[in-house]
C-alpha cells in the first residue's frame, strides 16, 4: 500500500469507530456536562470557567449552558473570583463528585469487551500508539 492508501484507510477506521454509537455517548459525554464534572472532579477543581472552556475544547456559549445546566442539578457552584470579580470559578459539589464516578463506571464498563478482545498487552501498545498520536496532532498545532 502508499502512503495515500494509507491515510485513507487510517481516516475511514477513526471516523468509523468515533462514530460507532457506543464512542458517539463517550465523545458527546467529553465536551458535555461529564467532561466538565470530570475535569473538576479528577484534574482541577475551582477552575476558571475560561479555562474550561479551553480545556474542554468547546465555544463559551456552550460552556455558559453546560454551566448553567449542571448548576441547576446542583453539581457545580459557580462562584465570582475575590481577586478579579470579571471572572467566574467553578466548583465541584459532592453530589457532582458522585455523578462524575457513576459516569466513569460506566464508561469503562461499556469499554470491558474491548478489554477481553484485545487483552493487556495490546490495550498498553493501543495506550501508547494514541500518545504518539495526539503528540503529533499537537505538534502540528504549534507550526
Amino acid at each position: 500500500m502508499n502512503t495515500r492508501d494509507l491515510s485513507e484507510e487510517v481516516y475511514g477506521l477513526l471516523a468509523e469507530l468515533l462514530n460507532s454509537k457506543g464512542n458517539r455517548n463517550v465523545l458527546d459525554s467529553i465536551r458535555g456536562e461529564y467532561g466538565v464534572l470530570r475535569y473538576l472532579t479528577y484534574v482541577e477543581d475551582g477552575i476558571h470557567a475560561g479555562e474550561l472552556t479551553k480545556h474542554l475544547h468547546v465555544v463559551p456559549g456552550r460552556m455558559t449552558d453546560i454551566l448553567k445546566s449542571l448548576e441547576a442539578k446542583r453539581l457545580v457552584i459557580r462562584k465570582r473570583d475575590g481577586e478579579d470579580m470579571r471572572r467566574v470559578r467553578v466548583f465541584v459539589t459532592e453530589k457532582g463528585k458522585t455523578e462524575a464516578k457513576k459516569k466513569r463506571d460506566t464508561i469503562q464498563r461499556e469499554y470491558q469487551g474491548m478489554y477481553k478482545l484485545l487483552g493487556e498487552d495490546d490495550i498498553k501498545e493501543l495506550i501508547r500508539l494514541l500518545r504518539i498520536i495526539l503528540g503529533y496532532s499537537e505538534r502540528k498545532k504549534e507550526k
